[in-house]
């Protein structure tokens, strides 16, 4: 549908009013008080929406667009110069300025390539998907009872939403549609590789075969490859939540699979209830056997959890880790050993443990010091957050450079179980060097001499 370029503009000018007012009132909340992370939650899911709204329109086709809205093939030469520079300003601001606009910065993140590697599958899955999944499956669900689930205040919370939405899949082909939401949150953040976490448990004891889903899984994976050329590779999170001996199960199954798309195994869960060093015997026989090995530690438990995931499991990386600023002697063992941190500021945000505030989390401390660093959602659907929005918050909350931002793209490549890391980050830098050259970032002889 064709709308008139004026309604657009006129739409984004209210989107653009609205969000700056949101942040005003947002900024004004008291950090002190008990009632405040939840109203900042609240303002975050509404900024969200219409930051996703301006996207969209943003994409609109228009109806009879202005002359300098259209494409240099055609103009004449004589006007062509003013032309595109007034088409360029609009369409893709100077992020050269000392204070560019924040929309900008947010529509540079966007389509510049990135990775992710601290992602659960089932939280990305949209709402209108798990709706249908329900119906399909003659669950009845109201709207409020669907809602109130999304209402979480803590960690132990937002597992209760986690096995919500397991509880929708009754039988092994749904995990189709899981991977179909998930192509799509990646596409629409350009995210050409991912590591999602797949956690089988509740599925098996609910009759499913961990065989059979994972086929499916892995056949869809394989078609979006061949589709859009995204890279999507599982982790089997082998869970607290169900215990020690259900972990060694996993792992069993995981020790029996052929597919080259499930890569290795993740600790989550809640981790109040299962130390990772109840896990330490499952982790070894998973490195020994060639599995990759990941833990979600220190994002509910202090930095001592922290110490038993990289000494006793050997985690090759520490999911969260928000507590590891309270000891220096660990961030200084993790920059020394390369042991990267999944940062994933809004759920941080949302748990409340450590972070109450995105001005107060330990990312900027972390990046100073030099660890290795990777961005991450954790939960997309479920925080109503994206990989954009993320990147976009330590520009606008922890004092990012874009160039900085840049670098944790890097390093997010390194951070990944990628086999080529140093040619995936290559085609992604030259990418990224003409969307620079869009946005005013670099000058097109310095695009030619690299």
């Amino acid at each position: 549908m064709e709308v008139p370029f004026s309604e657009i503009l006129n739409r984004i000018a209210v989107i653009d009013r609205d969000i700056a007012e949101l942040n005003r009132l947002k900024s004004r909340l008291p950090a002190d008080r008990p009632y405040s992370p939840t109203i900042q939650l609240t303002f975050d899911k509404q900024i969200n929406t219409l930051l996703n709204e301006r996207v969209s329109l943003m994409e609109l086709p228009v109806l009879h667009p202005p002359l300098w809205l259209l494409s240099k093939e055609g103009l004449e030469p004589a006007a062509e110069p003013s032309v595109l520079k007034e088409r360029k300003s609009l369409l893709a601001g100077d992020l050269s300025v000392p204070h560019p606009n924040e929309q900008d910065v947010i529509n540079f993140i966007r389509e510049i390539p990135k990775t992710e590697v601290h992602l659960h599958l089932e939280a990305c899955v949209n709402k209108e998907t798990l709706k249908f999944l329900y119906k399909k499956n003659g669950i009845e669900v109201t709207d409020k009872e669907f809602e109130d689930k999304y209402n979480f205040k803590d960690l132990n919370g937002f597992i209760q939403v986690f096995f919500f939405v397991q509880g929708a899949v009754k039988e092994a082909s749904d995990l189709g549609y899981f991977i179909d939401s998930l192509a799509d949150y990646l596409r629409s953040n350009n995210i050409v590789y991912c590591e999602a976490f797949f956690a089988p448990s509740k599925f098996i004891q609910n009759g499913l075969d961990f065989d059979e889903m994972v086929e499916v899984m892995v056949n869809r994976i394989r078609q979006i490859e061949v589709k859009d050329g995204i890279t999507i590779r599982l982790l089997v999170d082998v869970s607290r939540s169900f215990g020690p001996e259900n972990a060694m199960n996993n792992l069993k199954r995981v020790l029996g699979l052929k597919h080259k798309e499930v890569i290795g195994i993740g600790l989550g869960g809640a981790e109040l209830m299962g130390p990772a060093k109840d896990y330490s015997e499952v982790f070894k026989i998973a490195r020994e056997s060639g599995l990759r090995c990941v833990a979600h530690s220190g994002e509910d438990d202090g930095p001592w959890a922290i110490w038993d995931a990289v000494n006793l499991c050997k985690a090759e990386r520490i999911g969260h880790g928000t507590s590891a600023i309270q000891d220096p002697e660990l961030v200084r063992y993790m920059k020394e050993n390369k042991i990267p941190i999944e940062i994933c500021v809004t759920s941080n945000v949302f748990t409340g443990k450590y972070v109450r505030k995105e001005q107060n989390h330990p990312v900027r401390y972390y990046y100073d010091q030099g660890l290795m660093l990777c961005i991450n959602t954790d939960d997309p659907d479920i925080f109503n957050v994206n990989l954009t929005y993320e990147f976009f918050k330590l520009y606008r909350f922890l004092d990012f450079s874009i160039d900085e931002i840049i670098d944790l793209v890097r390093q997010g490549v390194l951070c990944t179980f990628h086999p080529e890391k140093d040619s995936l980050w290559k085609s992604m830098e030259e990418k990224i060097d003409q969307i620079k050259l869009k946005y005013n970032l670099i000058s097109e002889k310095q695009v030619t001499a690299v």
